[in-house]
């Protein structure tokens, strides 16, 4: 009997402590320094993967200059020097600012929002929508513009003022907003899927999907949610590429690029890039997850203290 109202006792605490959360706006804070970071790191494998997405692959066509990493890095240092495998940045490392910022911010909110009112609990499900929602926050505020521009600026091998007054004075305002649909279908599905894999993680180690890791078990948290966000998210991320380069004229829209790929280079080139995005964003997601809970600790522990004083 007693041990039965030990247990009966420890439920009834679980179920009346409210689980908080973290606070948005730190959750904000820390994204943003945490997406810098992340950026600065990894960007020569973005490049080489965003190069490997825009060659079209047509028979009866002129062969891509390279088609691995490898030979992308080699060709690109020995072509156009090796400070050009950071073309594209500076626009990039602006917008990874606020982008991360916006994600991690956006993730805390929404996750707050859907929180069972009593327990504060929050399921699966829930969390995997709440990645949806911070997905499309940042899509539409930071990725959209930022992508379009890197792309944009690659493809020309323009610096970063040169190759903006371009884009404007020759689409305007608009052209920095190409490919805004899949862009949106692209982040919704990896932050979704990343923020999911995490919280499923969190589960199977503690039981708990908010539980606080050992920053090396967030890492390799990190990996895995970058993974799986490149496996189930990759067809996006080829179409939105596309429809944000120098040849979106190739295509009437985001559900033309998909079917005109298809057609032309079959079903593997939703899959152009897949290992280059993969080097980029297995790694770079383990360092942004354990970047933020480092920050976030930082952050919270100079406002604790401000308070108290």
């Amino acid at each position: 009997r007693r041990e039965i109202k030990i247990s009966q006792v420890v439920v009834y605490r679980k179920s009346e402590t409210r689980s908080m959360g973290k606070d948005a706006r730190l959750s904000l804070a820390a994204g943003c320094v945490a997406g810098a970071v992340e950026c600065c790191i990894t960007w020569p494998m973005e490049y080489i993967k965003t190069q490997l997405q825009t060659f079209r692959k047509v028979k009866g066509g002129a062969p891509p200059p390279f088609t691995s990493i490898g030979s992308g890095l080699v060709y690109t240092v020995r072509t156009t020097g090796f400070f050009s495998l950071y073309s594209g940045l500076a626009p990039v490392l602006i917008f990874s600012v606020p982008k991360a910022g916006i994600r991690f911010g956006a993730n805390a909110f929404f996750k707050n929002k859907f929180r069972d009112e009593k327990t504060g609990q929050i399921t699966m499900a829930n969390s995997f929508f709440a990645g949806v929602c911070a997905g499309v926050c940042e899509a539409t505020f930071a990725v959209t513009p930022q992508e379009t521009i890197k792309t944009k600026l690659i493809n020309m091998n323009k610096g970063m003022i040169d190759g903006i007054s371009h884009i404007i004075k020759t689409e305007g305002i608009a052209g920095l907003y190409n490919g805004l649909y899949s862009t949106c279908l692209k982040q919704a599905g990896n932050q979704g899927c990343r923020f999911l894999f995490m919280a499923q993680f969190r589960s199977l180690l503690t039981g708990d999907k908010e539980a606080k890791l050992p920053k090396h078990l967030t890492f390799v948290g990190g990996l895995g949610a970058g993974l799986f966000s490149v496996v189930m998210t990759s067809p996006f991320d080829v179409v939105k590429t596309r429809m944000q380069s120098t040849e979106a004229k190739n295509y009437k829209n985001t559900l033309d690029c998909f079917i005109q790929i298809l057609k032309l280079e079959g079903p593997l080139a939703y899959f152009n890039g897949a290992v280059a995005r993969s080097a980029r964003v297995v790694p770079g997601q383990g360092i942004i997850f354990v970047s933020v809970d480092v920050f976030y600790d930082l952050i919270s522990g100079i406002v604790n203290k401000k308070k108290v004083v």
